[in-house]
């Protein structure tokens, strides 16, 4: 279905994860590719510590342990630190924070480095891939929260009521006829007076087991951007629509 084209998208971050499962998994194979575009890296470490039922007496005393330390993920990002991928044996993630530009260049952008590491993943089994769309909104005034948003926890019709100060409510939905979940939260502040920042962030996840395969993700993934719009655009109202052209 196509929905009203926004000229000013109030995505803040957008993201997508793929969680897969394999018994081998080589960060070399893909690290000067990757870097070709995200030419910034980092390891997280992880640190396993055994004390080998040490005794900890009450004050300072010196402790003998054995420390077995491994990366855990490797981090990339652009020069200004709002592209990433974080990679690891078990997941991928990609989020972006620069201006968001449409879907077909989001997609493509995930797809490219989908294809870098697909060598690692071929035929592994792919467990979970999510979307995530952070919206921000600013909004002057924010007495009456049904002028913005059609699904809210309560609304005000009376004049005579305390300024709201913070608001936020949290929903998980099943999509019908698939292995689809949605995680929905709202949250407003009033961060000055007479401005309030409202977060609108759409979690869409599908559960179903397939293997990695690009097409298949693909048409996964388009799947899910459905999802999110209707969610989108069934909860704003036309008020907001014009906000954000």
């Amino acid at each position: 279905m196509e929905y009203t084209k926004l000229n000013n998208p109030p995505i803040a971050v957008a993201l997508f994860q793929l969680r897969y499962e394999t018994d081998n998994f080589d960060f070399n194979q893909f690290d000067s590719r990757i870097r070709k575009y995200l030419p910034n890296r980092h390891e997280n470490i992880n640190v396993g510590i055994d004390f080998n039922k040490t005794n900890f007496p009450i004050g300072e005393s010196p402790v003998l342990g054995k420390a077995n330390a491994k990366i855990g993920s490797h981090l990339y990002y652009s020069k200004n630190q709002k592209t990433k991928i974080e990679i690891s044996s078990s997941s991928f993630t990609y989020i972006c924070e620069e201006q968001y530009e449409g879907w077909d260049n989001f997609k493509s952008e995930i797809l490219k480095y989908l294809k870098i590491i697909e060598p690692e993943l071929s035929n592994s089994k792919v467990s979970r891939i999510s979307l995530r769309f952070i919206n921000k909104f600013m909004f002057k005034e924010f007495d009456d929260p049904s002028k913005y948003f059609n699904i809210l926890v309560t609304s005000v019709s009376d004049k005579n009521f305390y300024p709201l100060e913070q608001y936020g409510f949290r929903m998980i939905m099943n999509i019908p006829d698939s292995d689809i979940i949605s995680i929905v939260n709202h949250n407003v502040e009033n961060i000055t007076d007479g401005n309030y920042i409202y977060i609108f962030d759409i979690d869409v996840i599908d559960r179903q087991n397939i293997f990695y395969d690009i097409q298949t993700i693909e048409s996964t993934i388009n799947n899910l951007r459905d999802v999110k719009d209707k969610i989108f655009f069934d909860t704003i109202t036309s008020e907001t629509i014009e906000l954000c052209n």
